[in-house]
């Protein structure tokens, strides 16, 4: 099976998308950031491209887009959904804790601390393997 990669033009929609939703408007600061992000999660000697599994390209792609800070505003939520999107285009979902009643969930909580570099690129790409189920797209 050939893996499903996202590119810069949908990263740009999907921060429109996240942006709308808020009530902001979606600027871009910087497609080369982009574009340059994607490269680095998908060249094809890394480690986990090369060895890693789904799952933890997701997380080294997360990981990127968050730290290049391309947009204005929404980048970890763009990263987020751009993250996930890959691992449902190409089988695979999340799983994870929701507080509802505190209003978080547990991938906001690993985002926020890789943002925050409280957590490390490794143990980011570990927690979206750690987390990674099958999808279903009947659910």
């Amino acid at each position: 099976m050939k893996i499903k990669i996202p590119n810069v033009d949908l990263i740009i929609k999907t921060n429109n998308i996240v942006s709308e939703e808020q009530g902001q408007k979606s600027v871009l600061l910087d497609r080369g950031k982009i574009e340059s992000a994607l490269s680095t999660a998908f060249y094809p000697g890394s480690e986990p491209f090369q060895n890693g599994g789904v799952a933890k390209i997701a997380g080294v792609l997360c990981f990127y887009l968050t730290k290049a800070h391309a947009f204005q505003d929404g980048n970890k939520r763009t990263a987020t959904l751009t993250a996930i999107t890959f691992m449902n285009l190409n089988g695979w979902d999340l799983t994870y804790p929701e507080n509802d009643e505190e209003n978080y969930s547990e991938l906001a909580l690993v985002i926020n601390q890789a943002t925050a570099s409280e957590i490390t690129k490794d143990q980011l790409i570990a927690w979206f393997d750690l987390h990674k189920i099958p999808y279903d797209e009947e659910e």
